[in-house]
């Protein structure tokens, strides 16, 4: 693996100080002998509840304005890929990479039955202010990247297109010509020589009537229509005359490849401004699987720049480039070419190393605690920034010997280390953290940002009362939070401020939390317990609940996101698990800008392709190579999509 190619800077969710809020978005905990895709989506669904229904209020249906012009299936097409696709498949088929986790199928969109009985204005309704029901987020105003009303009614246009086949189109076309063209012209707007009065090309008629309706008007509306038709020549011929109100364009346009593409950048020093004028780049395509489809080389030239044309690559590639500076590996951002923009600009962004430990910071320290017995579990997350403008190589100035230090307290049993990427469902084992003379330490170099670490240990203690959990901090840290069961155990003493408990409804006990800020780099973390654990956490419908060990999913927080008080319950009513890693997992939804959701999306495809080249050089065997993969995959296509 080239140690700096990987820049797991994912950021994770930042605990707040109070862990309930009735203001909160979505996390969602959730039970993994359930399905782990509903509990995913059953979080979206909650959020968009939230939302809709209690903050914004449902979005009262409105009237549907007419476009001016017909609606063009080819620019609707292109938006279908980019927001519809991932739910109702590339070809409107329901079939989309995150169809199988929502609780509501999505609707088959290439369905001949759907298109002769879905009406175009409700349609766009639809699309406008969402479907509470089935979970569909509206693309209208009340979205926070809404559509305007000309893409959606485009995106009307390409859904007829897709339940209307080319085959059918053309066998409509045939039919027109040789039946309806002498009415209705051969443009549809009713100037044939028989001087028809019903002018095809009216968008308010098509778009207040499905084609089950205009086929029913059809057979002796006037006499003109008493010839005889097949219902496959009467599917066809509505299906074509309807195109005089949309611009029809084939789906499979959506999977040809794209022809005359490049790929280009330029390579700056993010310290100095300066462009890298030396050195090879690498360009890497990945396919919806995310199997690496393309592997090729150029040279920088002296401008600074690197250029890859390419022939004709598969629309749905996606594309990383990188360069290798003074032995460290750097990564643009994770991009994309379409037929409207066949050419992709990919910058690379490069660090000179530094060795001195003044660059990094913790932003933030939980401590989430659990007890089982004589044993109290301790999980430590760690969100770390690198303040400097170059990459933080270790003191030594030798990745290998170890980067970023992590303490833990004398007695600590079995350390687990862990890497979150993008969510605490998607976390892999730290391998490349070792054990040094003073504790323990990463080997991956960190590139410079905030938060652009995310370290979990868990360890395990034995617990008496009055006992005391200490170790000091390599780093300052800007504030430290403990989260615990409220189960009769309180932390006394020391800097940390009680930040009082949050009741669950329904019995569902509460949890504790303590902070404190401002601690420098050598200051003691330090812990007095008091009390022993109750033999029951909560009552939760009359059945006694004994405390659990699994504190993975107190792991939470972030910016505007709480625990929601459904999680609460959840939490409690499964306390008793015997591993916090094996049984139980938690689902979180997060609202994040663009940029940092793109970056989540470019560390994890620099992952695969690293953990891939790992793997080719025999440095992982076959097994952990696959379940690390899958992982990494599986975060990747919910991020992506």
């Amino acid at each position: 693996m080239e140690t700096g190619d990987w820049r797991l800077r994912a950021r994770f969710f930042k605990i707040p100080s109070l862990l309930v809020s009735n203001s909160a978005t979505i996390t969602m905990v959730k039970n993994a002998h359930t399905h782990t895709t509903n509990g995913r989506f059953l979080a979206v669904f909650i959020l968009f509840i939230i939302l809709f229904g209690l903050g914004l209020g449902i979005v009262n249906a409105q009237e549907v304005n007419l476009p001016l012009t017909p609606p063009n299936a080819a620019n609707g097409l292109a938006v279908f890929a980019e927001r519809c696709a991932n739910c109702h498949g590339p070809t409107g088929g329901g079939d989309g990479e995150l169809a199988t986790q929502l609780l509501v199928q999505p609707r088959q969109l290439n369905d001949p039955n759907f298109g002769n009985t879905a009406v175009p204005g409700t349609i766009f309704g639809h699309i406008t202010n969402g479907i509470l029901e089935s979970g569909m987020p509206p693309f209208g105003p009340a979205s926070s990247d809404p559509l305007d009303d000309a893409a959606r009614w485009d995106l009307v246009a390409a859904i007829y297109s897709f339940s209307a086949s080319e085959t059918s189109i053309g066998m409509g076309e045939a039919v027109y010509e040789a039946n309806c063209l002498a009415c209705h012209g051969a443009d549809g707007q009713g100037d044939g020589s028989n001087n028809a009065n019903l002018d095809l090309t009216r968008l308010n008629y098509w778009f207040n009537r499905s084609n089950e309706t205009v086929m029913a008007d059809i057979p002796g509306a006037v006499p003109e229509h008493d010839f005889e038709l097949g219902e496959m020549e009467v599917t066809a011929v509505v299906n074509y005359a309807r195109t005089f109100s949309y611009v029809y364009a084939s789906p499979s346009a959506l999977t040809e490849p794209i022809e005359g593409a490049a790929v280009s950048g330029q390579v700056t020093n993010g310290a100095t401004g300066e462009v890298v004028t030396e050195g090879e780049a690498r360009l890497r395509a990945f396919n919806t699987s995310f199997q690496e489809t393309m592997n090729i080389t150029t040279t920088v030239d002296v401008d600074g720049r690197y250029q890859f044309n390419l022939p004709a690559v598969e629309p749905d590639w996606i594309f990383l480039a990188s360069v290798t500076y003074k032995e460290l590996g750097f990564s643009s951002d994770a991009g994309q070419l379409s037929r409207s923009q066949p050419t992709l600009e990919l910058p690379i962004i490069v660090y000179e190393a530094t060795t001195d430990p003044a660059a990094i910071a913790f932003e933030q320290v939980h401590l989430v605690l659990g007890f089982q017995g004589d044993v109290m579990q301790v999980s430590e997350l760690y969100v770390i920034d690198n303040r400097a403008t170059a990459v933080f190589v270790g003191e030594s100035g030798n990745p290998e010997l170890g980067t970023i230090q992590i303490n833990l307290p004398e007695g600590a049993e079995n350390p687990i280390f862990e890497r979150t990427l993008g969510s605490m469902e998607s976390t892999i084992p730290a391998t490349e953290v070792i054990q040094t003379d003073t504790g323990w330490a990463d080997t991956l170099p960190m590139h410079p940002g905030a938060g652009g670490l995310n370290l979990i240990v868990t360890y395990f203690l034995p617990y008496e009362d009055g006992m005391t959990l200490s170790h000091s901090l390599p780093y300052p840290a800007d504030s430290a939070n403990i989260i615990m069961p409220d189960v009769g155990v309180t932390v006394k003493g020391g800097a940390w401020e009680f930040q009082g408990g949050q009741e669950m409804p329904g019995g569902g006990g509460s949890f504790l939390s303590y902070a404190q800020a401002g601690l420098q780099a050598g200051d003691e973390l330090t812990m007095q317990f008091e009390g022993e654990p109750t033999a029951s956490a909560a009552s939760v419908g009359g059945n006694t609940v004994a405390p659990r060990n699994s504190t993975n999913e107190l792991l939470i927080g972030g910016g505007i996101l709480l625990i929601v008080i459904v999680a609460g319950i959840f939490l409690y009513q499964n306390w008793q698990s015997p591993s916090y890693a094996d049984e139980y997992e938690y689902d979180e939804y997060e609202e994040s800008d663009e940029a940092a959701h793109l970056s989540q999306v470019d560390q994890l495809l620099q992952a695969i392709a690293d953990l891939d080249e790992a793997h080719e050089r025999g440095e992982t065997n076959d097994d952990d190579y696959a379940s690390q993969r899958e992982q990494l995959k599986a975060e990747l296509r919910t991020l992506w999509q």
